[in-house]
């Protein structure tokens, strides 16, 4: 399975997450991020951009995984996040596999640019030994 491949695939699952996903707000919103992060990572002309995109969404994601625990233990904070039922269970859970898939999708795109700079090196060599 090639990078490219791997990265539509991911960026799929992400785009199924923030659209079928019990997630609160705003969970879907880093979902979406981050598969255009990875749609941009599989290019490489915009893989620097992509990469940035991804790990901006991981850090947020780690950063804002126990935001709702600390808000609805607050009766001031309950209007920041959805403080009914399991919606700050869904929201940890949704930050950490968004985290995830952001870090795989990361790895994919480190490799295909290692690839892509191979690539590259050989076809210099090549034009420098005149084969």
């Amino acid at each position: 399975m090639g990078e490219r491949t791997g990265l539509a695939i991911v960026g799929a699952i992400m785009l199924g997450c923030a659209a079928f996903g019990p997630f609160p707000h705003p969970v879907p919103l880093l979902f979406v991020i981050a598969a255009a992060g990875a749609a941009n990572a599989a290019f490489p002309l915009m893989r620097t951009f992509g990469a940035m995109l991804l790990g901006g969404v991981a850090t947020a994601s780690i950063g804002l995984a126990a935001v709702p625990f600390a808000t609805c233990s607050a009766e001031r904070f309950q209007d920041v996040f959805p403080c009914t039922g399991d919606a700050p269970t869904w929201h940890l859970t949704g930050t950490v596999l968004v985290a995830g898939l952001a870090g795989a999708a990361l790895v994919l795109a480190r490799v295909a640019g290692a690839d892509d700079l191979r690539r590259r090196v050989e076809l210099l060599e090549r034009r420098t030994r005149g084969t």
